[in-house]
């Protein structure tokens, strides 16, 4: 999945950014201040997705402790920094960052799905970015190795808690064991 930079447009305003994605095709973020556009994801990256999307239905959304979206969705870590995970979580006690267009600083935990392409973003601007806003669990996810790295945020750094590979579990702090992660895939 190659990214397009687009650097001679840069923003410094939320708003300006979204007028200016508003008539252009495909998936945008913004990477302080600079336009970055992505193709679709390829049908690998959808199941693995897929299969994540499920499992925090399953454990976050049907019970009642927040709400689970995925991209593309905006989320606004800061006026010049926007991302669309492949999925995120909104605990119900951070319910007042859900906009009807964004989400308004930082979810409390970000699943991103790798490409070898974005690999470099995913793995460090992006968990800078994330530790920065107050993203509380990262989750790196690479259908490749069919392996997850589940990050915490310690102070200002999302630092690497625990690995989990096939059909090992996940101890998330934040929402209650998952099992199987790739059964099947």
């Amino acid at each position: 999945m190659e990214r397009s930079v687009v650097e001679e447009v840069r923003f410094e305003r939320y708003e300006d950014f979204r007028r200016w994605v508003a008539d252009r095709p495909g998936y945008w973020i913004l990477v302080r201040g600079v336009p970055m556009s992505s193709p679709s994801p390829s049908r690998k990256h959808q199941e693995v997705s897929l299969r994540f999307k499920l499992l925090l239905v399953d454990a976050v959304l049907r019970p009642g402790r927040g709400e689970v979206y995925h991209a593309p969705l905006d989320v606004k870590l800061r006026e010049d920094t926007v991302y669309q995970p492949d999925l995120l979580v909104v605990l119900r006690e951070h319910a007042d960052r859900l906009r009807e267009t964004h989400i308004e600083g930082a979810p409390d935990l970000v699943v991103e799905v790798l490409f070898p392409s974005t690999a470099h973003l995913d793995l460090w601007e992006k968990r800078y970015d994330y530790a920065q806003a107050g993203v509380r669990e990262y989750w790196v996810v690479d259908p490749d190795t069919k392996r997850v790295e589940l990050y915490v945020l310690e102070g200002e750094r999302l630092v690497l808690a625990e690995t989990a590979q096939g059909r090992g579990r996940l101890r998330s702090r934040l929402i209650p064991d998952l099992e199987a992660l790739f059964q099947d895939l």
